[in-house]
């Protein structure tokens, strides 16, 4: 019997002491421009990539990650050392974002920008602007133009 080889990405917090590895491919990768999103950064938007939550996993550092419950189904996981941001959970749809920016060798490949209508930056790329979020995702799936 052949063993199928599963691809594994590992990343750091900014000081290293949190490390964390996700298996598989994304499931959805993208830009958030929600104003949660925009404070807890303190950018104007953030990347994302999400896993299910079975395929993410620390690696180092458990002791070291801190988290803040952002609502009763939103966990926000960030280094207690150097206060970099390293995931958020999402018990309910059962994804982790892994900040995609966070991982090492990691090809973020975006396919929409979500929550558009809170932005404060255009972003004429191309890609998919959602007013909020996707349908399936519980939002209204309508669409803003570039």
């Amino acid at each position: 019997m052949v063993a199928l080889m599963t691809e594994t990405t590992q990343g750091t917090c900014f000081c290293g002491a949190v490390r964390v590895e996700v298996t598989g491919p994304a499931v959805v990768q993208g830009f958030c421009h929600c104003t949660s999103c925009r404070r807890w950064s303190a950018q104007p938007f953030i990347a994302y990539a999400m896993w299910p939550s079975d395929m993410v996993r620390v690696i180092a550092g458990q002791d070291t990650l801190a988290h803040i419950a952002r609502n009763a189904d939103l966990t926000m996981h960030f280094c207690s050392a150097c206060g970099g941001h390293v995931m958020a959970v999402s018990g309910k749809a059962g994804l982790t974002d892994v900040f995609p920016m966070q991982l090492h060798d990691f090809d973020f490949e975006p396919a929409a920008h979500v929550n558009y209508a809170e932005r404060v930056i255009d972003m004429p790329d191309g890609l998919p602007k959602f007013r909020d979020m996707p349908e399936r995702a519980g939002g209204t799936g309508e669409m803003i133009a570039e």
